[in-house]
């Protein structure tokens, strides 16, 4: 079995099933808007990285998958038609679990049209379509009326915590994109109204950061900026963490899975998935937007940090184990 897996056009991998033989292609793309990619059809290089990979479809196109990612993205699409074109399956991997929501109506609604149009095809064509949660598969089949849809939770590639012994203050975190639908706005406000001696330290970077900048003066709130993955797991092993996410809109939080595997405590809005992670102590969910809920969970968390860390840890490291995920999507595909 041969994979080509098509995340966002610079992330296209091919390897066989024994991962014994992994090219990695570099296609060039454009950023159109924030975390929508366009290839770079202008450019030699796109024209000749997309001939190596026709060439190598061609000895033995009946052995391989193509696996797109998220209907919404374009790539998702333009992937699609080339399964079409060259008849190899196609397996789509829905992330989300509603319609997208942007910083204006307008672009709402033309994002509303896009899957209407677009997203809808993506759905109805491939030839297999997996969940990464149970609220993402109700969504897909009430929505976009597609009923052979199965649930396959992803894998994390992390190292896991087995032990924290540190003595460092407890801090609240933010980590992630720095837009709209993470209503960072909402935790600035509710941190501000808070009568607690802890610090919040925002990790990511994104078009909200001057203004949320700017809501945060005068208050020991950190913005550190985009970070490599590796400074993010060794800041969240480290230190004493309640991880918060606001975001209003999610399929199935990354970043609320890692907060958990390094023996954070994490407060996440109650949207998509989240709560499918874990129904541990340790994870605190409240309504989105909602910073009273909000405010209450901080206190919480503040005051039973050390009894509420690590309670999902083992379940998490089970339920999302990387090499669980791989077996049970092989299996799915056979």
């Amino acid at each position: 079995m041969l994979i080509l897996s098509g995340y966002i056009w610079d992330d296209l991998i091919v390897h066989n099933e024994d991962e014994s033989n992994i090219e990695l292609f570099f296609i060039p793309w454009f950023d159109i808007v924030d975390n929508f990619f366009l290839p770079a059809f202008w450019t030699k290089l796109f024209w000749r990285q997309l001939l190596k990979v026709q060439k190598i479809i061609a000895d033995s196109p009946e052995e391989f998958y193509i696996i797109t990612h998220t209907r919404f993205f374009l790539t998702s699409f333009l992937w699609g038609c080339f399964s079409r074109k060259k008849k190899l399956k196609w397996i789509h991997i829905e992330h989300g679990s509603d319609y997208v929501k942007l910083s204006s109506p307008w672009k709402t609604k033309i994002a509303y049209l896009y899957d209407k149009t677009i997203g809808k095809w993506v759905i109805k064509n491939a030839d297999t379509v997996l969940a990464i949660s149970n609220a993402s598969k109700n969504f897909i089949e009430r929505e976009f009326w597609r009923k052979d849809i199965w649930v396959w939770y992803r894998g994390i590639d992390f190292p896991y915590t087995e032990q924290k012994n540190i003595q460092s203050d407890i801090q609240l975190v933010f980590i992630g994109r720095l837009v709209t639908l993470k209503w960072v706005e909402t935790l600035i406000e509710t941190y501000k109204n808070l009568e607690l001696d802890v610090k919040l330290t925002i990790i990511g970077d994104g078009e909200e950061r001057e203004r949320l900048e700017e809501l945060s003066k005068w208050y020991p709130i950190s913005f550190i900026g985009m970070k490599e993955k590796e400074f993010i797991r060794k800041f969240l092993s480290e230190s004493n963490c309640i991880l918060i996410n606001p975001s209003y809109q999610e399929g199935l939080p990354t970043t609320v899975i890692e907060g958990l595997l390094t023996k954070s405590v994490v407060i996440a809005t109650d949207v998509g998935g989240t709560r499918e992670i874990s129904e541990e102590e340790d994870l605190l969910l409240f309504s989105p937007w909602n910073g009273e809920e909000l405010k209450e969970s901080i206190i919480l968390a503040k005051e039973k940090y050390f009894q509420l860390q690590g309670k999902s840890y083992e379940s998490v490291k089970e339920k999302f184990s990387r090499d669980k995920s791989i077996e049970s999507l092989y299996n799915l595909l056979d």
